[in-house]
């Protein structure tokens, strides 16, 4: 046998070898919420990894494009922090048809919960419930108004259809949306960023987002359930991602 054959061989040998012993993991792919990636999955991915002895291949942009991924069949598991129906009504009010959750399954593997904050700077430390909504919904758009200075309110979000925005709408707001005149991002990290930048603005974060460059505003937060979510009964590999981030999360 030539050298080249030789090689050949031995290297199909070792794929063989190597599936049979497991040594290549199967892939499961994952898209969805940042919160549940920041806390859940990203932090633990490799004890993860190691437990269920899968290869996680994971994309982070938000609840919405998630269950759009999922619901394309473009990834196993879609990872969500607002109820999947709110969330599907936000995409099809937008644009018709985008999606349908049903025969979606969702299994909670943790918790956390929407804080607001505001620059350090701001002489406003405070707000009620009721003011914050006012401030989240348009009908108070100027400092002033509770306490600060005579400065226009920037309310900092994320975008339509993120899981942060329909748990703010749906939990906090009692469905009404979001004033039009706030700044839509594209991450809940951006969030932080600008409210960190922006003397007047307001926004919200969780655990994983909020650093010591902003300030909480103490007493209101929206809790949110982290889920995990396939499109009909999880296969067996994803019920094993499914039991050890749950573990992991008690």
């Amino acid at each position: 046998m030539s050298s080249k054959l030789f090689a050949v061989a031995a290297s199909s040998l070792a794929l063989v070898l190597s599936i049979q012993t497991g040594a290549i993991a199967a892939e499961v792919k994952i898209s969805g919420s940042a919160t549940v990636a920041g806390s859940v999955i990203k932090p633990n991915q490799a004890a993860l990894e190691k437990e269920t002895g899968l290869s996680l291949n994971v994309v982070v942009n938000g609840d919405g494009n998630g269950l759009k991924d999922l619901y394309a069949g473009k990834v196993d598991v879609a990872m969500v922090a607002a109820p999947i129906k709110a969330t599907e009504e936000a995409l099809n009010k937008s644009a018709p048809g985008t999606i349908s959750t049903s025969g979606f399954q969702v299994t909670q593997v943790g918790t956390d919960a929407l804080k607001f904050i505001v620059n350090p700077g701001n002489p406003v430390k405070t707000l009620s419930g009721q003011q914050l909504k006012d401030i989240f919904t348009g009908k108070i758009s100027s400092w002033k108004d509770v306490g600060g200075a005579d400065q226009p309110i920037l309310v900092v979000t994320v975008a339509p259809g993120m899981g942060q925005r329909v748990n703010l709408v749906t939990m906090f707001l009692g469905g009404t949306e979001v004033s039009d005149k706030a700044r839509p991002m594209q991450a809940l990290a951006q969030v932080a960023q600008v409210v960190a930048q922006a003397p007047n603005a307001i926004g919200y974060g969780t655990a994983a987002t909020i650093t010591d460059a902003v300030a909480v505003v103490p007493g209101s937060e929206v809790k949110q359930a982290l889920g995990l979510v396939t499109k009909g009964a999880p296969s067996d590999d994803v019920k094993k991602l499914i039991l050890a981030a749950a573990k992991l999360n008690k």
